[in-house]
């Protein structure tokens, strides 16, 4: 804290102002902020495990966790052997794909691409559940990520980065086998291509509402949509039922796709679909190509640093066998009484929000009744899955990086194409990234309607069982808070209580609800986090909704515990238990940002910077003005009016 800051006037500074002073953001990173000091910490317990791991897989059982697990770190820490392999790995690859010459070996390729990556070049098909009918799978078809995303590709005030992409591939090209000369004409050509699709892609606002985003189509449509490819070979090649409705996603980014496949010779799909493969490939070849991927990073992020061997390699295991170095980490860092005692901590916010719908003044019993299904079912696991994925059947190797992660993405790819045609089960904590038991983050999925809480992320600063109970409800609680809030948030609430995509609102309801958003959308809006760089309120709004959310019920739901537990209710170090709420808050999301990284992410994340989440979810609750004497006419003040009402 800095306590000579007023409150009142700069909240941050006052809960995190000596902090802000002197943290520094590592020479391998974007930023510094408690959330990064827990990564660092859980990074520092799996670096632990893998070396162990490594060090003992030999005598472990073939396809146990450890196994493959320590071979595959191990196989990704040989340099000189994946040195001297080069790109040799991808040799017969990009053979295969210079050789496509009709719309059927297209059509192989693009299935092979799938199964090596788990990625889709040009178009690539999934299985999922339907949006509208949870409780069966469909066929999903989309065209797969651009390498700058989608705003880069198009802005003048992005050619800076434009030069450097192209710089990216024709340095990787040549790396990979060709002349500098043909590297820098395939690069221009690769950006003239991406950037015509970035033309057609979605907005990150338009992706936020699933009606946009999921476009059902018949077959015979689809087919029409890519007339220029060999559907049935597309779906034969994948083990798909030819004839399958599709769920269309950036269905006219795949128009022009299907338009560009017509329109250049072979060489000119040849050339892209190596480029394509080599990207998503090469960091699990030779260490050299890591060395044009840290020049792009520089150009989009400002300095950084090449980080450790270890934790490059120690970066991608949690992609490919997430489950099985989870087992291994729940094992030694999950105590049983944390899981007893957040699932108490659930209980009681939950608890808190089913109050606040009974009694909201303004929903209609129809919309209320609707709201209160919905968050009776919804699903919240903490820790970890009751069910481990198995990927023993994978034969990892100690000598085969390349080899290793092309099995691995194939098991998953061909295990969820069969579940078509299946009884619906879903995996519990599997998404990489985002949910993975190892995974410092928390998430609620609309389409489940579930909130997974990881093991990894129940440690301080989110939560510590020795902590103080106005910390632990105004950070993990909040954050449980926030995550049942996205139910029921701009896009949240388009799915009803079985996850599918229904309009359960009257319509007055509904123009309640976006008029009381808009509140947060004005008030992001009106924020500037570096000069001329505004936050993007619509953008925002459900991960603001969220976090005022979150604040309100954890703050209430302190409330309801102190009564429960009045020793409880005491000054500690001279602050109230509202004080130590707001101010756990405040620390949580207090952050330190490089430049180039924050204008490069505000524009296309929905999260807001720390440095705006510290203070203005709070200011939609009373009790913040209250706990720390705010009045009308300080600069903290949000006037009644512009504060957000709705649960």
């Amino acid at each position: 804290m800095d306590p000579t800051a007023d409150p009142r006037k700069d909240f941050t500074r006052y809960a995190a102002g000596r902090w802000l002073d002197v943290a520094t953001i590592p020479g391998d990173g974007l930023q510094i902020s408690g959330f990064i000091v827990m990564v660092k910490a859980v990074e520092a317990q799996l670096q632990a495990i893998l070396k162990d791991a490594a060090g003992s897989s030999a005598g472990a059982p073939k396809g146990s966790p450890r196994q493959q697990v320590g071979d595959f770190f191990a196989s990704g820490m040989d340099e000189k052997r994946l040195a001297d392999l080069g790109v040799g790995p991808l040799k017969a690859e990009l053979d295969r794909i210079a050789a496509i010459d009709n719309s059927q070996a297209l059509a192989q390729a693009l299935a092979r691409f799938q199964l090596m990556t788990m990625e889709a070049a040009l178009v690539g098909l999934e299985v999922g559940t339907d949006p509208e009918d949870r409780s069966r799978y469909t066929i999903y078809a989309g065209d797969g990520d651009l390498h700058m995303g989608r705003d880069n590709y198009l802005g003048p005030e992005s050619q800076r980065i434009r030069d450097g992409y192209v710089t990216l591939v024709t340095d990787s090209l040549v790396l990979a086998g060709r002349t500098p000369e043909d590297a820098r004409a395939a690069a221009a050509k690769i950006l003239a291509f991406d950037t015509r699709i970035a033309r057609k892609k979605l907005t990150a606002v338009e992706r936020s509402d699933p009606h946009t985003r999921f476009v059902r189509t018949s077959y015979a449509d689809f087919k029409r949509l890519l007339s220029n490819l060999d559907v049935d070979a597309l779906f034969r090649a994948l083990g798909l039922p030819v004839g399958h409705e599709v769920i269309v996603v950036e269905g006219a980014a795949l128009g022009e796709r299907n338009a560009m496949l017509a329109e250049h010779p072979w060489r000119d799909t040849h050339t892209y679909l190596q480029w394509e493969l080599l990207r998503r490939t090469s960091a699990h070849l030779t260490p050299a190509l890591l060395g044009p991927s840290l020049a792009f990073a520089r150009v989009l992020y400002g300095n950084v640093d090449m980080p450790p061997r270890t934790l490059i390699v120690g970066g991608e295991v949690p992609k490919v066998l997430g489950h099985p170095l989870a087992q291994l980490y729940v094992a030694k860092h999950f105590p049983a009484e944390t899981r007893r005692a957040v699932e108490d901590l659930v209980g009681r916010v939950r608890a808190e929000f089913r109050r606040r719908i009974e009694t909201n003044a303004w929903l209609s019993p129809a919309t209320r009744d609707e709201a209160l299904r919905k968050l009776d079912k919804v699903a919240i696991t903490v820790g970890h899955p009751s069910a481990w994925i198995d990927y023993s059947p994978v034969d990892i190797r100690r000598d085969d990086y390349f080899g290793n992660v092309a099995r691995l993405h194939e098991h998953r790819v061909r295990r969820s194409l069969a579940k078509l045609g299946r009884p619906v089960t879903e995996d519990q904590f599997a998404i990489p990234g985002a949910t993975l038991p190892i995974d410092v983050n928390a998430a609620y999925s609309p389409g489940t309607n579930g909130i997974e809480i990881p093991a990894a992320f129940l440690q301080p600063p989110f939560y510590d069982a020795k902590a103080d109970p106005a910390v632990n409800y105004c950070s993990i609680g909040a954050v449980i808070g926030h995550e049942l809030t996205h139910g029921f948030d701009s896009s949240g609430r388009m799915y009803d209580a079985s996850g599918n995509v229904r309009d359960w609102w009257t319509s007055d309801d509904a123009k309640r609800f976006v008029g009381e958003a808009g509140k947060l959308v004005a008030q992001a809006n009106g924020f500037e986090a570096l000069p001329g760089l505004r936050l993007n309120g619509e953008l925002e709004v459900g991960e603001n909704l969220a976090d005022a959310g979150g604040v309100a019920l954890g703050y209430a739901a302190l409330q309801t515990y102190l009564r429960d537990h009045p020793s409880a209710n005491r000054p500690v170090d001279g602050f109230t238990p509202a004080q130590r709420c707001f101010l756990a808050w405040g620390q949580l999301w207090a952050d330190k940002t490089k430049e180039g990284a924050l204008r490069q992410t505000l524009p296309v994340d929905g999260h807001p910077p720390g440095i705006y989440r510290a203070f203005a979810p709070s200011q939609h609750e009373r009790g913040f003005y209250e706990a720390f004497g705010i009045r009308a006419g300080d600069r903290m003040w949000l006037d009644e009016a512009k504060r957000v009402v709705i649960w």
